[in-house]
């Protein structure tokens, strides 16, 4: 059996704040990153569960990854996916698609108010028989 193995690393994910981070008097930045509700593991469940192995990638036994980078608005809703490097094309299309249907996350905070942020999510794809 073939099946969607999702590799999300830490190391490899990277958020960047697309406001500049306000340092108070005492030397400390107030902030929270956004985070899918339920965490990481929630999230590693999500892209399992609705990113599929495309068929033809199946076929043609075609492995690799996909590096999206996406915002996460205010509101915690996804907008602006890019993708920043893929192994496949169709790779890249279901990920772009599913993603469009990500639920709401929990935004970032910054000194006390919600601020839109950069997101960078690697997906592999592997083959296991």
């Amino acid at each position: 059996m073939k099946k969607l193995f999702t590799i999300i690393a830490v190391c490899l994910m990277s958020l960047q704040f697309a406001t500049a981070q306000d340092i108070h008097f005492d030397g400390t930045i107030q902030e929270q990153m956004p985070q899918f509700v339920g965490g990481e593991e929630a999230l590693t469940d999500w892209i399992e569960t609705n990113i599929s192995y495309p068929l033809m990638a199946d076929v043609n036994a075609v492995e690799g990854k996909v590096v999206v980078k996406f915002d996460i608005d205010e509101e915690g809703y996804i907008d602006n996916i890019q993708v920043e490097e893929s192994a496949d094309p169709l790779f890249a299309e279901e990920v772009v698609d599913k993603l469009q249907d990500m639920p709401q996350w929990i935004p970032a905070m910054q000194n006390g108010r919600c601020v839109k942020v950069r997101y960078t999510l690697p997906i592999s794809f592997f083959m296991t028989f």
